[in-house]
C-alpha cells in the first residue's frame, strides 16, 4: 500500500508543512497539540482491523462467485459501484479501494472490456457510500470526534443525503454503460479465505466501535495493535501507516495556515454565513486542498457540522485531488491518463449532487 507515496498528497503536504515552519518557526512547540490524536487513534485502529479483512481474502472471494452471474456491462458496473458504496461506510473508503479495485483489474485482465471506467466509478462510489457513517472515510472520523456525535444519531443525519448521492451515481452509471455483453477470455478464481483471520477482525471491529463510543479509543487502538501484533503480525506489516502520518501532518498543516494567514476571518466574513455558506465552502474547499484538510480547517472555525459533513463528503466527487480516494483508486488502477476522463464523469455529478442534497441540509 504505498500509494501515498506516488500521489504526491505525502510529499505535498510535508512540503508545504515545512515551507509553513519556516515562516513561522515560533509556531513548532505548538504543532504536537494541533494533532486531533483521538482521530488520529481511531483511523490507526481502523486501518488495522479493515487490512485484516482485506487479507483474509473474504471480499474478494465473495466478489468473484457473484460477478459470474453478471453477463453485461451495465449489470457488472452497477454491481461493482454498489459492492463499494457499501462496503465502504464499515471499511472506510480508502480500504474498499483497496479491495474493489485490484479485484476490478483482476477482472479487467480476464475480459475484453474496458475496467477503466469501472475504477473510475468505483472512486466515485466510495466518496458517495462511505458518507453515511463515521468511521466511513478520515473525514468523517474527525468530525465524529470533533463534535461528539453518538454514532446513531450520526448515521441518521447523513442517510437523507447518503441515499441520494448514491441513488443519482446509479443513473449516472445506467446513462454512462451500455448493455453490450462481457467478453471472458478465461476463466478467473479466487483464493483461500482466512477464518481465523476474518473472526478476529470482525470481532475486533465490534468491540473497537464500542470502545470509541464510551470514549476509549487510545486503549482500545492500543489493544488492536498488541491483538494483531501476536496473533497476526503480517497484517501489521501491511497496513498503510504513512496514511496515518498524513493525516498528522494536515492537522499540523491546517494549524499553521490558521496561525501565520488571516484564513479564519476572510472565510468568517465572506464564506460562513449560514448552513449554505458552510455546505458550499466545504464543496469549494474540497476542490482546492481535498476533503481531509478542508473539513479540519472548517472544523476549527465553524459550528455548522452537519453543513460541513455533507460539503467535504459531496466535495470529494469534483477535481480529481477533491479526494485521496479518487488519485488512490486511479494509482491502484494504473490509470493516470484517466484523469481527465474521471473529471468527465464527476464534475457533472458534483454539480447535480450539490444542488440535490443542498435541499436537504434542513432536515
Amino acid at each position: 500500500m504505498k500509494e501515498t507515496l506516488k500521489d504526491g498528497f505525502f510529499i505535498g503536504s510535508s512540503g508545504a508543512l515545512l515551507l509553513l515552519v519556516l515562516l513561522r518557526p515560533s509556531t513548532i512547540p505548538s504543532l504536537p497539540a494541533s494533532v486531533h490524536w483521538e482521530t488520529i487513534f481511531t483511523l490507526a485502529g481502523l486501518l488495522i482491523i479493515t487490512t485484516a479483512m482485506e487479507e483474509s481474502g473474504f471480499f474478494l472471494n465473495v466478489s468473484i462467485k457473484l460477478i459470474r452471474r453478471f453477463r453485461n456491462e451495465k449489470s457488472l458496473a452497477l454491481f461493482l459501484i454498489l459492492l463499494s458504496a457499501f462496503l465502504s461506510p464499515f471499511l472506510t473508503n480508502d480500504i474498499t479501494l483497496f479491495v474493489v479495485v485490484p479485484m476490478t483489474l483482476g477482472i479487467g485482465s480476464q475480459i475484453e472490456n474496458d475496467a477503466v471506467k469501472f475504477v473510475i466509478f468505483e472512486a466515485m462510489a466510495v466518496n458517495a457510500g462511505s458518507f453515511l457513517t463515521p468511521i466511513g472515510n478520515p473525514q468523517n472520523i474527525y468530525l465524529w470526534h470533533r463534535w461528539n456525535i453518538p454514532f446513531l444519531k450520526f448515521v441518521a443525519k447523513m442517510a437523507p443525503a447518503w441515499a441520494t448521492t448514491l441513488f443519482l451515481i446509479l443513473i449516472f452509471a445506467f446513462i454512462a454503460f451500455p448493455s453490450k455483453a462481457i467478453i471472458v477470455k478465461e476463466e478467473f478464481s479466487g483464493s483461500k479465505i482466512n477464518k481465523a483471520m476474518l473472526n478476529l477482525s470482525a470481532l475486533a471491529m465490534v468491540l473497537f466501535l464500542i470502545a470509541v463510543e464510551k470514549d476509549l479509543t487510545y486503549y482500545a487502538a492500543v489493544a488492536v495493535i498488541l491483538l494483531f501484533a501476536v496473533i497476526f503480525p503480517e497484517v501489521l506489516a501491511r497496513t498503510n501507516w504513512l496514511l496515518i502520518v498524513l493525516f498528522v501532518v494536515l492537522f499540523m498543516d491546517v494549524h499553521l495556515l490558521l496561525e501565520i494567514f488571516p484564513v479564519k476571518q476572510l472565510l468568517e466574513a465572506h464564506f460562513l454565513k449560514g448552513t449554505g455558506g458552510a455546505y458550499f465552502s466545504a464543496i469549494g474547499l474540497s476542490q482546492l486542498i481535498s476533503n481531509v484538510p478542508a473539513a479540519i480547517l472548517l472544523g476549527k472555525i465553524s459550528n455548522s457540522w452537519k453543513a460541513i459533513a455533507y460539503g467535504v463528503n459531496i466535495g470529494g466527487n469534483g477535481l480529481v485531488i477533491a479526494s485521496l480516494a479518487n488519485v488512490l483508486a486511479l494509482n491502484i488502477g494504473r490509470a493516470k491518463r484517466a484523469w481527465i476522463k474521471f473529471q468527465l464523469y464527476s464534475l457533472p455529478f458534483l454539480l447535480v449532487s450539490s444542488a440535490a442534497v443542498y435541499s436537504l441540509l434542513k432536515l
